[in-house]
């Protein structure tokens, strides 16, 4: 490969990595949404972050269950980068499923048109938004849990109820390798009120 092939390439890699990495500043709508000041308002990257750590906390469990550990962990750190263009669109948006699903992708394809491993990337974040192969179905549930995990810091730092992020979620986790952690959290979710 020639030397222009390689400023290519790169060049590619580097317009693909500035959207990618305005996630580490950008904060998560919700939060914001709920009153949180922006200020203590994780990032976007950060949840994909938290998402990664509780991926390989539960990783035995998760291998038990046939879910390919590393394919997951790809798959939690792709999910959310289309947010990098469309923002962190959330249900207080008023946007159909449908059409976050269509802006999304086409954030997507601009993201990883021209990187090397755009075709993986584009792989991954279809298997997440279809939830239909085993890591797809854990890395939602993971998705979830990272949130209420989140909101359960936040509820315990703000002294605050965020009860619409705790809605109909028991059934998410009933017989999952998350169950125990969603059920700790969940049942002391006020312990600074005692």
């Amino acid at each position: 490969m020639n030397d222009t092939a390689i400023d290519v390439k790169t060049s590619h890699l580097i317009s693909s990595l500035e959207h990618i990495y305005q996630l580490k500043t950008m904060p998560r709508s919700g939060w914001l949404q709920s009153g949180i000041d922006e200020v203590g308002v994780e990032s976007i990257a950060a949840h994909s972050y938290g998402m990664s750590i509780l991926i390989l906390s539960l990783r035995s469990a998760a291998q038990a269950a046939g879910v390919n550990v590393e394919r997951a962990l790809n798959m939690a750190l792709v999910h959310d980068i289309a947010e990098s263009i469309v923002g962190d669109m959330t249900p207080h948006d008023n946007v159909s499923e449908g059409d976050k699903y269509v802006a999304e992708a086409a954030a997507l394809e601009e993201i990883v048109k021209n990187v090397q491993q755009g075709d993986y990337f584009r792989d991954l974040w279809e298997d997440f938004e279809s939830i239909k192969s085993p890591e797809a179905k854990f890395v939602k549930r993971i998705d979830k849990l990272d949130m209420l995990i989140q909101a359960y810091l936040y509820e315990k730092k703000y002294e605050i109820r965020l009860d619409s992020f705790w809605k109909n979620m028991d059934e998410l986790f009933n017989g999952s390798e998350s169950e125990l952690i969603y059920t700790f959290i969940r049942d002391n979710r006020f312990e600074f009120k005692g």
